[in-house]
């Protein structure tokens, strides 16, 4: 009885560290795998790595470099040039293994922090002082899904203003998020703030951003690329507000900031829809809110997105696209094949909305635009195109908005061209008729409505054939 008590007692105690080593190798390989994605990313380069991995407990010491192939060419265009590093990050980890890491049950918790060299930390530390510019806290699950928390904490310093020397002060009251992730990231939700950020000098000029708030709801893609997701992003500020005194007007303030991105999958294709708006868009005393901007390309094929995506990647870490030697059109070329085959899929683009609010009343733009069947050869030659473009838009804007434009411009040319300076009354008269009488041209020729003050029309093109509210319509002949 004695023995077998004694073997019930020695289970446990043998059998945690055989489950702390387990647990451990596991997210050891996690972790590895993670590295090898970062590895197939063009413009990051993983430089150092060391992992020391006991039974209970294990650290971590990870040191990135970004756009290194990039920087090394500028240094050996202009050798004589202060010398171009390029970005180095490194990441210390302390790792807790399951399955009770931390009084939590878990495979592991691991508890990272930004670290930088002794004149970077120099620079930072007069902004975060003794603090730590990035941490994370991160729970792994036995299933190999996980949470983590990250946080960079807040601020408050001066710098001195590039041109007159006097103190701007800034004031930033941290950021933080929570990651909840599947095995692999394969797909995550994440939701995070950050409260306020003021900037402001003796000028007067100062900006205060309010309530910024996002959320995201991601599932990868394909396997074999790891930074392209479908799914939803949302972020949304409280308000912004900006004093610029050395303009005329210099008030401007933003409310209820939105912006939204979502990429649905349909079959082989996915859609991008990117949605805008701001309640409050004041400027100068005059609101131009509600205002909306929303954009959308859709039936996008997916496989070919993610060459593209890929291409582009190897694109902007190309030493082509920067320094004195810099050739862009070389760099992008090779987007030309993905670009071609993405439009033999049949994509279109819209302007879904694009509307705000005036003294004289609401304005409203929409326009969509596809050209099905395009090749290559089309591509080379305008004519070809205009065969198989098809598209169309929709506008409605107030009939005194477009006639204030009009006769601030034409005030303008007419006052520059007066040798007082000034425009008469009776100018002023004169652009007004005009206007009125080229509104009633076009509505007597069917080309806009005239609906309570607004003036509106439709506009397409098809089969090479431009119509304005269903007419045929020749652009030459308003010359």
């Amino acid at each position: 009885m004695k023995k077998t008590w004694l073997a019930l007692l020695a289970a446990p105690v043998v059998a945690y560290p055989a489950a702390a080593w387990y647990l451990g190798s596991q997210v050891e390989s996690t972790l590895n795998a993670q590295y090898k994605q970062v590895e197939t990313l063009p413009y990051m380069k993983l430089v150092e790595r060391t992992y020391e991995r006991g039974v209970f407990s294990a650290t971590e010491s990870v040191t990135v470099e970004a756009f290194g192939a990039m920087m090394h060419a500028m240094q050996q265009a202009t050798p004589d040039a202060p010398p171009a590093e390029p970005l180095r990050i490194r990441f210390n980890s302390q790792i807790q293994h399951g399955p009770f890491a931390g009084g939590t049950l878990a495979a592991a918790v691991v508890d990272s922090e930004l670290v930088l060299d002794a004149a970077t930390q120099a620079e930072v530390a007069k902004l975060f002082g003794n603090n730590t510019p990035l941490t994370s806290h991160t729970v792994f699950k036995l299933d190999g899904s996980g949470t983590s928390k990250v946080l960079s904490p807040a601020f408050a310093s001066q710098f001195p203003n590039p041109e007159t020397g006097e103190p701007v002060s800034i004031a930033w009251e941290g950021i933080s998020a929570t990651v909840d992730f599947a095995p692999g990231m394969s797909r995550y939700t994440m939701t995070g703030e950050a409260p306020k950020l003021e900037v402001k000098d003796p000028a007067g000029a100062h900006m205060v951003m309010t309530g910024m708030r996002f959320t995201g709801e991601q599932q990868r893609l394909f396997d074999d690329e790891p930074l392209l997701f479908s799914g939803k992003q949302r972020v949304t500020i409280d308000a912004v507000q900006m004093n610029i005194p050395e303009q005329d007007g210099g008030q401007v303030s933003f409310e209820q900031i939105t912006y939204d991105v979502d990429m649905p999958v349909q079959g082989d294709y996915i859609d991008m829809v990117a949605k805008m708006g701001a309640e409050t868009v004041d400027i100068g005393g005059t609101n131009y809110g509600p205002a909306h901007y929303d954009l959308s390309l859709k039936h996008l094929h997916a496989r070919t997105v993610a060459k593209l995506y890929r291409v582009l990647l190897e694109a902007y870490s190309n030493p082509a696209m920067m320094g004195p030697d810099a050739d862009p059109q070389m760099a992008l070329a090779p987007l030309a094949e993905p670009a071609m085959a993405l439009l033999g899929h049949n994509p279109s683009f819209a302007l879904d909305r694009l509307s705000f609010t005036s003294p004289h009343g609401n304005a409203h733009l929409d326009l969509r635009a596809a050209a099905p069947g395009i090749t290559a050869d089309a591509m080379a030659n305008p004519g070809l195109i205009m065969a198989v473009l098809n598209a169309a838009a929709n506008v409605a804007v107030p009939e005194a908005l477009v006639f204030n434009l009009l006769k601030e411009n034409a005030a303008a040319a007419m006052a520059a061209q007066s040798e007082t300076g000034t425009v008469s009354d009776e100018d002023m008269q004169m652009i007004a008729a005009q206007f009125e009488g080229k509104l009633q041209e076009l509505s007597g020729q069917g080309f806009i409505t005239r609906d309570s003050g607004v003036v509106k029309s439709t506009v397409a093109f098809k089969a090479g054939q431009l119509t304005v509210n269903g007419k045929p319509f020749n652009p030459m002949a308003m010359q």
